[in-house]
């Protein structure tokens, strides 16, 4: 794998080796290729670039960089306020990406937490803990009875036979009951957690990190593309090349490195970083890719479908959805349903999106509901403006909460559909977190080939940290950096 430092990569661009050359016929030299311009491989080039100059390339199959880390604006107002469609914010216990923003000279807002509405079985509260009753559950005495049951799935002596259960889902079912295990379903946000057939053992391990990842959220100036934006200007800067549209068709061995092949170029380099997840690397073919792609560790990796919808509206009508018993503070910012595929609603209060009347209208990451929506877009928009309104007003109309109001229609939706948004290792698998995230740097033993991104560092499974935790772990332990 990677295993040359900085120090034997400076010494091959300074020896006078040719790196820097984009041929007429079509052949580059490249001293480190990296497959992928999202977080992870243009993370990668960032760090790489004041060391290698030139002697980075990076090939991004899309018009614009950033992968899941995609922002977009009105149609008609290309330069107005851009909202994700993937990633959103920043965690406050997230210090890579706070630093990293920081040091790109970003600008974050933090507004804070407002008001949250829930739908379950029927019911209607502002709480979690208001909707206990609509379970066969005892609330529990310290009054949260979602984290008790955490508690009790992480804690459960039972854990210590994780390996023995089918998946995630049957674990819990067995530690806190059918009505413990709907409970939590339908009170989290991220239902793929409760419904995909995850190994149970990989996403314990994950819930005992992120339970500390807490609790204010904030938001760059810019959408959380500022962060590409950034990084894409200093990988060029120091001189790195960076190919966006050129997809990259076969990665193979060849003399004295690897021979990757796109539609325009033949692209020689010394060493090879993939930073692109299995739906798009089983898209690439030659035997340095078959070989990771045949591995068990690869094959256990299980990616979950998301499909969000953003919503530009002519004004802000959601502001009169308030708590009433809540003197300030109390406009309800997020809301969710176990009824409608909308599945979650998220209204943003930072004021560089909320200038734009917009919403994220959907954030679904239910399989059945996110190939329901994906099969509704084909028929247009006003199809799924009647779908997402329906569930809008099965939410706000008349909830005997808030006051009834009737939801106007969009200025304009824009349907986003991630393939896989973000990654965990599949039930059955004989490999941990861990063990995936060491692979991933040294896929294959004593060659200079890696992964970068969230898909091969599920412990930190997410729409960004993930992606940059993994990026650093390689350059720390193969290219000779202390990050």
């Amino acid at each position: 794998m990677l295993s040359s430092s900085l120090l034997l990569l400076l010494s091959a661009c300074t020896s006078g080796e040719k790196v820097d050359s984009d041929s007429s016929d079509g052949h580059l030299e490249c001293e480190v290729a990296i497959v992928g311009g999202g977080a992870g491989g243009l993370y990668t080039a960032f760090r790489l670039a004041p060391e290698l100059g030139a002697g980075v390339c990076l090939f991004e199959k899309e018009a614009v960089l950033g992968g899941r880390i995609h922002d977009v604006t009105r149609s008609d107002d290309p330069d107005g306020p851009r909202v994700g469609v993937g990633a959103r914010r920043v965690m406050e216990g997230q210090t890579v990406l706070l630093d990293l923003a920081d040091e790109l000279g970003m600008v974050l807002e933090t507004p804070g937490n407002k008001q949250d509405l829930i739908e379950a079985r029927g019911g209607y509260g502002f709480s979690k803990e208001d909707l206990v009753g609509l379970y066969e559950l005892e609330p529990d005495a310290s009054g949260d009875t979602e984290t008790a049951l955490y508690d009790a799935i992480r804690f459960s002596p039972e854990r210590a036979n994780a390996s023995s259960y089918a998946d995630f889902p049957a674990y819990v079912k067995a530690v806190v009951g059918e009505e413990g295990h709907a409970f939590l379903h339908d009170m989290s946000r991220f239902r793929a957690d409760f419904n995909y057939a995850l190994d149970t053992a990989g996403y314990l391990d994950y819930l005992d990190e992120e339970w500390d990842v807490c609790c204010t959220p904030s938001y760059p100036v810019g959408g959380m593309s500022a962060f590409i934006d950034g990084m894409a200007a200093s990988t060029e800067a120091g001189g790195a090349r960076i190919y966006t549209e050129e997809p990259v068709a076969s990665i193979n061995r060849s003399e004295g490195g690897y021979e990757l092949v796109t539609a325009s170029r033949t692209v020689h380099a010394a060493k090879v970083v993939i930073a692109v997840p299995p739906v798009a690397l089983n898209w690439i073919t030659g035997d340095v890719v078959d070989e990771i792609k045949a591995q068990a560790i690869y094959k256990d990796i299980v990616g979950v479908k998301v499909v969000s919808i953003t919503q530009w509206w002519p004004d802000a009508w959601y502001n009169a959805i308030v708590n009433p018993d809540v003197a300030t503070d109390n406009n309800v910012w997020r809301a969710w349903t176990t009824d409608h595929c909308l599945n979650f609603i998220e209204i943003p209060q930072e004021p560089y999106a909320a200038a734009a009347h917009v919403t994220r209208s959907v954030y679904n990451d239910d399989l059945e509901c996110s190939n329901f929506w994906e099969n509704l877009a084909g028929q247009g928009d006003a199809a799924v403006n009647a779908e997402v309104k329906a569930g809008l007003e099965l939410l706000f109309a008349n909830n005997g909460l808030t006051t009834p109001l009737s939801i106007p229609d969009p200025l304009e939706t824009h349907v986003q559909v991630w393939p896989a948004a973000w990654h965990w290792l599949g039930a059955g698998t004989a490999a941990t977190n861990a063990d995936l995230y060491e692979w991933a740097a040294e896929p294959l033993p004593g060659e200079n080939i890696g992964l970068v991104g969230e898909a091969y560092n599920v412990q930190r499974s997410g729409w960004s940290d993930a992606a940059y935790k993994s990026s650093i772990h390689l350059l720390n332990t193969h290219y000779g950096m202390s990050l």
